[in-house]
C-alpha cells in the first residue's frame, strides 16, 4: 500500500476520531513520571523543549483521577492503567448505587440487580477521552447524603450518616471540576431545604461542603498561583458565551434515543426529529439519552410531586433537584444567564449534567419498583427484576455496541499503538539521552482549534503527543501550554524556509525534526524535497503508512534559546 493510498483523500483516519484520548494518556504519563502531582505545579523536561514544559495555564479539570491513573501505570503500564481506570469507574458506580439503595431500605436483590444496570448507563460507556467526566460513580451516595442533610432533625458528629457525608464531601473535591461545582450546587439546595424547615445544626451541616471546596481548592491552587507568579495567559483557555449555549442540555434529547430510528414502527417519528433540521446542541457525539429506566423514574417522580402539590404538601428534594438541574443546565437556562452576567465561561459543558438527571430518575424508579414488588414471592420478583434489567441494559447499550462512536477495529488500534512504540524505540536507539526533537507541523497545546497553531488536516488535535507516550529518554518541542513565548516560538520557526529552519533548530540544540505527513496536503513531499535540496535529507520514515519522517540535524555545542523569558510573557490581550 502506497503512502497516497493510506493517507490521501479526505483524511478520514482512525486517529482523527480519538479526540482527547492522547491528551489524557499524556497527562497520565506525566503523573507516572512524577511531573504531575496532586497539588504542585505541572512541569516536565520531556515536553516543551528546549525549555522546561509548563502545563499550568490550562487547568487540569480531572487532576486527581489522572494522577491516580499515573500511580497505577507505574505498576502495570500506561495503557493497562487507562483501561483499569475505565473499569474502576463502572465498579465505583455500581458499589455507590448499591450502598445508597441499601441505606434507603431497598432490598438487597433489587439493589444489586439495578446497581449493575446503573453501572452501564450510556454515560458510563464513554471512552478514555472522557475519563474525568465519566467518573461520576459517587452520584448515588452524594444524593443520599444530600437527602440526609435536608431531612435529618439534627446534624450530629456522632451520627454515622454525618461522618459518611463528610467523607463523600471530601472525596467529591477530587472529582472533575464540573462535578465539584455540581455537588456544591446540590448541597446548597439541601441546606436551603433544611433552613426552610428550621432544623437545628445547620452550621455543622456546612462542614462537608467546606471540605469539598478545600480539597478542590488544593487541587486547583497551583494553577492560581502560577497565574499570580507569571501573569495572565488569556490565550491558553479560550472560552466564550457561544460555548455556554452550544454545550448545554437540550431537554428533549434526554428522552430521544438514537436507536429509535431503527424501529420501523417509530421510524417516522424519529426521522422527523433527526432528519428535520434539528440544531446540534450539547453532546453531539455521544448524545444525552438517559435510558428507559431513568425516564420511567422521572415520570414517577414528577407524578408523585404533582400529587403532593395537589394535597398541599411540600415538594420533595429529588423533585427540586431534578427541576434545578434541568433549569440550570439547559439551553439558554440559568447557567447561561449567570455566565453572561459575570462574564465567566470556564464551566461550560452543562450537558454533562444529564447523568445526574439520569441518576435521580434511576434511583426513584428502583425505590418505586421495590415498594411495588415487596409482597411478591422471591422467584417472581427475581424474574421480573432480571427482565427489567435485561431490557434496561439493551436499551442503554444498543447504540454503543451496534453503532460505536469509534468505528475502529481492535487490530487497527493495536497497529497504530505498536507503530508509535516502534518509532519511539528507533529514535531512542538513534539519539543520545536527552536529545531534543522538533515536531512538524507545529500545533498549539492544548485545544489547537484556531489561529496559527490550529491542527493541520489529518494531523489531528493531540497526535503530536503520540511519540512521547512511548519515550523514556527524549525531549519534544510539543506539549507546553500555548500563549507564552516558551511554546509559541515553534510556530514562528515552522514558517521559515527549510534551510533556515534546520539551521535555526540546530542552533537551539535540536537533534532532529519529526515530520508527520498527515499535516500536509501533498503528504509533505515538497517540504521534504526542499529539506533534501538544502542538505537535510530524511534519514528514515516509519509508522502506519510511513506517516512519520525523521530528518537529522546538527545540534550546536553551545545552543541558544528562542526567547529569554519564556514563561513571564503572555499572549496579546
Amino acid at each position: 500500500m502506497t503512502i497516497e493510498d493510506r493517507w490521501g483523500g479526505d483524511f478520514k483516519l482512525p486517529t482523527r476520531y480519538l479526540f482527547d484520548v492522547y491528551y489524557i494518556l499524556g497527562m497520565m504519563k506525566l503523573a507516572k513520571e512524577g511531573d504531575l502531582g496532586l497539588f504542585t505545579h505541572i512541569t516536565t523536561d520531556s515536553l516543551g523543549a528546549p525549555f522546561i514544559g509548563q502545563l499550568n495555564d490550562f487547568p487540569e479539570a480531572e487532576r486527581a483521577i489522572v494522577w491516580f491513573g499515573g500511580q497505577i501505570a507505574r505498576v502495570v503500564g500506561l495503557m493497562p492503567a487507562a483501561n483499569l481506570i475505565l473499569i474502576l469507574s463502572c465498579i465505583v458506580a455500581a458499589v455507590s448505587f448499591y450502598t445508597a439503595a441499601r441505606f434507603w431500605k431497598i432490598s438487597r436483590l433489587s439493589a444489586w440487580v439495578f446497581a449493575v444496570v446503573y453501572a452501564f448507563l450510556p454515560h458510563n460507556q464513554r471512552s478514555l477521552d472522557s475519563l474525568g467526566i465519566i467518573f461520576t460513580g459517587l452520584l448515588p451516595l452524594q444524593f443520599y447524603c444530600l437527602w440526609y442533610i435536608a431531612t435529618v432533625q439534627k446534624v450530629s458528629w456522632r451520627s454515622f450518616r454525618f461522618r459518611l457525608t463528610l467523607l463523600i464531601g471530601l472525596l467529591s473535591g477530587f472529582l472533575s471540576i464540573y462535578w465539584v461545582f455540581f455537588f456544591v450546587q446540590m448541597y446548597i439546595l439541601a441546606l436551603v431545604c433544611r433552613l426552610l424547615k428550621r432544623r437545628a445544626g445547620s452550621i455543622t451541616a456546612l462542614i462537608p461542603v467546606a471540605g469539598t471546596c478545600l480539597v478542590a481548592g488544593l487541587c486547583l491552587g497551583s494553577f492560581v498561583l502560577y497565574r499570580i507568579d507569571y501573569g495572565a495567559n488569556p490565550a491558553a483557555l479560550v472560552r466564550s458565551y457561544f460555548d455556554i449555549e452550544i454545550y448545554s442540555i437540550k431537554p428533549m434529547e434526554l428522552l430521544i434515543p438514537h436507536w429509535g430510528q431503527d424501529m420501523s414502527f417509530f421510524s417516522d417519528f424519529f426521522s422527523r426529529y433527526y432528519e428535520g433540521g434539528r440544531i446540534n446542541v450539547g453532546e453531539r457525539l455521544w448524545g444525552i439519552y438517559i435510558g428507559l429506566v431513568a425516564i420511567a423514574g422521572l415520570f414517577f417522580l414528577f407524578f408523585k410531586s404533582i400529587y403532593r402539590q395537589i394535597h398541599k404538601r411540600a415538594p420533595s428534594l429529588p423533585f427540586l433537584a431534578a427541576c434545578w438541574v434541568i433549569a440550570y443546565s439547559s439551553f439558554g437556562g440559568i447557567h447561561a444567564a449567570f455566565s453572561l452576567i459575570f462574564n465567566f465561561y470556564n464551566i461550560r459543558s452543562t450537558n454533562r449534567y444529564f447523568v445526574a438527571i439520569a441518576t435521580l430518575g434511576f434511583l426513584y424508579f428502583v425505590f418505586v419498583i421495590n415498594r411495588y414488588m415487596r409482597s411478591w414471592s422471591f422467584g417472581v420478583r427475581l424474574g421480573a427484576l432480571l427482565l427489567i434489567a435485561l431490557l434496561g441494559l439493551m436499551d442503554q447499550s444498543y447504540q454503543n455496541y451496534l453503532y460505536p462512536r469509534y468505528d475502529i477495529t481492535t487490530s487497527v488500534i493495536r497497529e497504530r499503538v505498536m507503530a508509535d512504540r516502534d518509532l519511539a524505540l528507533r529514535l531512542e536507539d538513534r539519539l543520545e539521552p536527552g536529545a531534543m526533537i522538533y515536531i512538524l507541523p507545529a500545533q498549539d497545546f492544548p485545544e489547537p482549534l484556531v489561529g496559527r497553531g490550529a491542527w493541520k488536516l489529518g494531523f489531528f488535535i493531540y497526535d503530536p503527543i503520540r511519540p512521547f507516550l512511548h519515550s523514556t529518554k527524549l525531549r519534544y518541542s510539543y506539549g507546553s501550554n500555548k500563549g507564552r513565548a516558551g511554546a509559541d516560538w515553534q510556530l514562528d520557526v515552522q514558517e521559515l524556509p527549510p534551510r533556515e529552519m534546520a539551521a535555526t533548530l540546530g542552533s537551539y540544540g535540536f537533534s532532529g525534526i519529526l515530520l508527520n505527513r498527515k499535516g500536509y496536503g501533498d503528504l509533505g513531499k515538497q517540504l521534504l524535497t526542499e529539506f533534501a535540496e538544502a542538505g537535510w535529507p530524511m534519514e528514515f520514515e516509519q509508522g502506519v503508512g510511513s506517516e512519520w519522517v525523521f530528518i537529522p540535524l546538527k545540534p550546536s555545542e553551545n545552543p541558544i534559546l528562542p526567547t529569554l523569558t519564556p514563561y513571564a510573557l503572555s499572549a496579546a490581550q
